[in-house]
C-alpha cells in the first residue's frame, strides 16, 4: 500500500514538473499591404499568448506578451519577435496550464492593420517551432465611434502605464518617442473627425480624447498645445454643463502656465 502511494505522489509530482515551460518560437514576420502586396514601414506590431491555469481558485486566464518592447517594421516591412520562455505556476499552486491563443497584430497610423490567431492545431505547431516565418496583410480597420474612442483609450493606457489592457509584463515607461507620435496623431484625427459633435455619446467621445490629448502633448513637451488643449475641453465641458473634471482642468492649466513661464 505504502509502496502504491509512493508511486501515485511520484506521478503526480513527474506530471507537475514536465511540461513546465510554455516556448514560443522565434518570429522573423512581414507586413504587406493586402491590395498593392508592397511592404509596410512603420507598423506597430504586438503578440501576446492568452494561456488559462487551473489553480486552487479556480482557472485564471492570462495574457502575455510575446513582443519585445516598441517592436515595428522596417522598410522592407520586416520584424523579428525573438523566442519567449514562460514559466508555468508550480504544482500544487496552478497545475494543467494550456495555450488557448496566439494574437500578432500590425496596426498604422493610418487606421489601416491586420492580425493573426492561433488556436487548437494551428496553436501546438506554432508553440513546437522554434523559428517561424509569417506574412500579415495590411487593410483598412473598420470601427464604429465607441470602438475608435475604446482604441484611443487603450493607446492613452500603454503610454502612461506600460499596457494597454491586463498583458503583463508592462513595457518599463510606457510608449517611446515614436509610439507618442503615433498615438498624438490617432487622437488628433478622431478629433477632427467629430469636429462637430451633435448626439450625446459623441460629446462623451469628444471630450475624452481632448483630454487624453492634452495629457499627451504634456507628455511629449509640448506644453502650449497642452494648455490650448485643456482650456478647450474646459471650456466645451462648461458649455454642456458638465463640471466632473472642471477642478483637475483648472489644475492643468495653472501648472502649464507656470511650466510656460518658467521656460
Amino acid at each position: 500500500m505504502l509502496k502504491q502511494l509512493t508511486v501515485v505522489v511520484l506521478g503526480i509530482i513527474t506530471i507537475g514538473l514536465a511540461g513546465c515551460n510554455i516556448k514560443t518560437p522565434e518570429i522573423h514576420g512581414v507586413v504587406l499591404d493586402s491590395e498593392t502586396k508592397q511592404p509596410v514601414e512603420g507598423a506597430w506590431v504586438r503578440a501576446t499568448l492568452e494561456i488559462k491555469s487551473k489553480t486552487v481558485q479556480g482557472d485564471v486566464t492570462s495574457y502575455l506578451s510575446v513582443d519585445s518592447p516598441h517592436t515595428r517594421t522596417d522598410k522592407h516591412g520586416k520584424f523579428l519577435i525573438p523566442s519567449r520562455t514562460f514559466k508555468k505556476p508550480p504544482f500544487p499552486v496552478g497545475f494543467g496550464t494550456e495555450a488557448i491563443n496566439f494574437g500578432i497584430g500590425a496596426a498604422t497610423v493610418d487606421d489601416r492593420g491586420g492580425r493573426i490567431n492561433l488556436k487548437g492545431e494551428k496553436l501546438e505547431e506554432f508553440l513546437g517551432k522554434k523559428k517561424l516565418e509569417l506574412t500579415i496583410y495590411s487593410g483598412p480597420v473598420e470601427r464604429t465611434e465607441a470602438e475608435y474612442s475604446s482604441h484611443l483609450q487603450s493607446l492613452y493606457k500603454y503610454c502612461l502605464t506600460g499596457r494597454s489592457s491586463v498583458e503583463v509584463p508592462s513595457v518599463e515607461g510606457g510608449c517611446d518617442e515614436w509610439e507618442l507620435a503615433y498615438a498624438i496623431a490617432k487622437h488628433e484625427g478622431f478629433l477632427k473627425r467629430l469636429e462637430e459633435p451633435k448626439t450625446m455619446d459623441q460629446r462623451i467621445h469628444y471630450a475624452g480624447t481632448m483630454k487624453q490629448l492634452a495629457y499627451l502633448y504634456k507628455i511629449k513637451g509640448d506644453f502650449k498645445k497642452a494648455l490650448e488643449t485643456f482650456n478647450k475641453v474646459k471650456s466645451f465641458e462648461e458649455k454642456r454643463g458638465v463640471d466632473l473634471w472642471l477642478r483637475e482642468f483648472e489644475h492643468e492649466i495653472n501648472d502649464l502656465q507656470q511650466k510656460i513661464r518658467e521656460n
